[in-house]
Order: structure tokens, then C-alpha cells, then sequence
């Protein structure tokens, strides 16, 4: 009978563990892939308050348009603003149609900042909102006869903080969701 050597059998014994290890390995590493992600609706802060801007200029001209025209077709602020911000405003609608006021000019805004961006709103609802200074100096509204019944005391600036929901319809990718008369410091005193 044949003996095997000690350093025999150690090199048979790790010859076997290598060929078995050969055989069934590690456990194979899997990484699950990636869930997609959307990309975010703005590259950077600047873009997403360019967008709001130009949302917030479309919603104050559709707004505008519709009070000249004594509150005439007033369905179509749904093409910039949320259907909440519509019932808000189709009191404000329905009072020039029945009375026949009607606006002159136009609504202007200015001091525009960033409030809040969210790149990662899952549901694309206040997306962006903004501190605005909205300037209705050149807006006066004429009752049937033409003549002017706006309050002498109006405040001509008025600091808002406006937010805006995300809308594929809509050019600048946003619709107006919100809008709150700021109650901070007045920054459009400065």
C-alpha cells in the first residue's frame, strides 16, 4: 500500500479546491440595471426662472386680453394656468362681462427671483416658484361710459410669490399654479 507524502497530499488537496472553485466559482455579481429617470425639466436654476418668466408673461397677456375683452372667452387662461388658478380668476371674469368694465393696458413684472426649483418632482406639481414684482401702473379699467374706476390709493407694485407647476402643452414648460400676495418685506419698495 502506497502512502502519500504530506506535501503530495497538500498539493492534491489544493489542486481539487482549485478545480472545484473552477468548477462553481463565486457567485456571479449582477447589478440590476438603472431605473430610468426622467431628466430634469431645467439644466440649472437660471434656466428654470427664465421659464417661469416667460410663463408668467404669457398667464398676465392672457389675463390682460381676456379683461379688455370684458371677460369674452374666458376659458382660454387653462392654456397657462392650473384649473384652480382659473376658478380663482373667472369671478374676477364674470364681474366684467355683467358690469361691462373692461381693462386698458398692460400688466408688467419685474425683480423676478428664484424661490425654489425642485429638478426632482416626481410629479411635476410646484415645480418652480418665484418672488415677482407685478407692475399694474399702465393697467386702468373703464366702466360702459369710459371713464376710469380705479381706486385713486391703488398700489401700482405688488410683491407676489407665484409657483407654476410643470405642463408639456405650455411653451415655456410651465403653467402658473399658485399666486400669493407676498407678505414679507415689500421688494418692490426698493
Amino acid at each position: 500500500m502506497r502512502t502519500v507524502t504530506p506535501i503530495l497530499a497538500t498539493c492534491l488537496a489544493a489542486a481539487l479546491a482549485l478545480t472545484v472553485a473552477g468548477c462553481f466559482g463565486d457567485k456571479p455579481s449582477y447589478t440590476p440595471a438603472a431605473e430610468p429617470t426622467a431628466a430634469p425639466l431645467f439644466a440649472s436654476d437660471e434656466e428654470a426662472l427664465a421659464a417661469a418668466e416667460e410663463a408668467y408673461r404669457a398667464y398676465t397677456s392672457v389675463v390682460d386680453s381676456i379683461l379688455i375683452e370684458k371677460g369674452k372667452d374666458s376659458a382660454r387662461i387653462l392654456k397657462v394656468a392650473t384649473p384652480e388658478v382659473a376658478d380663482l380668476q373667472y369671478e374676477g371674469f364674470e364681474t366684467a362681462a355683467q358690469t361691462g368694465l373692461r381693462n386698458t393696458g398692460g400688466t408688467t413684472f419685474d425683480s423676478t427671483e428664484l424661490q425654489h426649483y425642485d429638478s426632482n418632482s416626481p410629479d411635476g406639481l410646484s415645480i418652480v416658484t418665484i418672488y415677482v414684482c407685478v407692475d399694474i401702473s399702465a393697467v386702468d379699467i373703464l366702466d360702459e361710459s369710459g371713464n376710469s374706476v380705479v381706486n385713486a390709493d391703488r398700489k401700482d407694485r405688488i410683491p407676489r410669490e407665484v409657483t407654476f407647476d410643470s405642463s408639456p402643452e405650455s411653451s415655456s414648460g410651465l403653467i402658473v399654479s399658485d399666486i400669493q400676495i407676498w407678505t414679507g418685506e415689500d421688494f418692490c419698495a426698493q
